[in-house]
């Protein structure tokens, strides 16, 4: 094989190298297009919902822990829902008024407002109670609603804690 002849392969060789890494630099350049635009598309907006009544409920009006002893972690959980026809829209961040006791946790809601049918949690943090902090507890968590029938729904949280 000539000299003229084994360069002219090279060359080809060499081409055929470098279009197979473009062939796959474009590859790898689609499926990466393809996740980001799938990744990141925005979701539809939802029709909002007007008219109609809100209707606040809970799963539960009394949460009652019983006897507790001291440093045992608790957590505050209450699932709302709308049970209306219209948006239902906290008025105000939920909070805990101490009925007895002491020391309140603060309290956290998933979401602001709700579609008829749609629940989210008020939730607290974990706290416990130790010495010096015994005793009867009884926390009135206030849900603030738009609905005209219960504006100010209220949870009662009771415990006592000991030694």
């Amino acid at each position: 094989m000539s000299k003229k002849n084994r360069t002219q392969r090279r060359k080809r060789s060499a081409w055929r190298y470098i279009a197979w890494i473009y062939i796959a630099a474009g590859i790898l350049g689609l499926v990466l297009l393809v996740w980001v635009v799938t990744s990141f598309r925005s979701t539809p907006a939802q029709p909002i919902v007007s008219g109609g009544t809100a209707v606040v409920s809970v799963d539960s009006k009394l949460i009652d822990w019983g006897n507790l002893k001291d440093f045992t972690n608790k957590t505050i959980s209450i699932k709302v829902t709308n049970n209306g026809t219209g948006m239902l829209n906290f008025t105000d961040k939920p909070y805990v008024q101490v009925l007895e006791g002491c020391c309140p946790p603060d309290l956290t809601v998933g979401k602001m407002s709700l579609r008829p049918g749609e629940s989210t949690r008020v939730t607290s943090a974990v706290f416990y109670m130790h010495p010096g902090m015994d005793g009867k507890h009884n926390y009135a968590v206030h849900i603030q609603t738009n609905d005209s029938t219960q504006p100010d729904l209220v949870v009662n949280v009771l415990s006592n804690w000991s030694q």
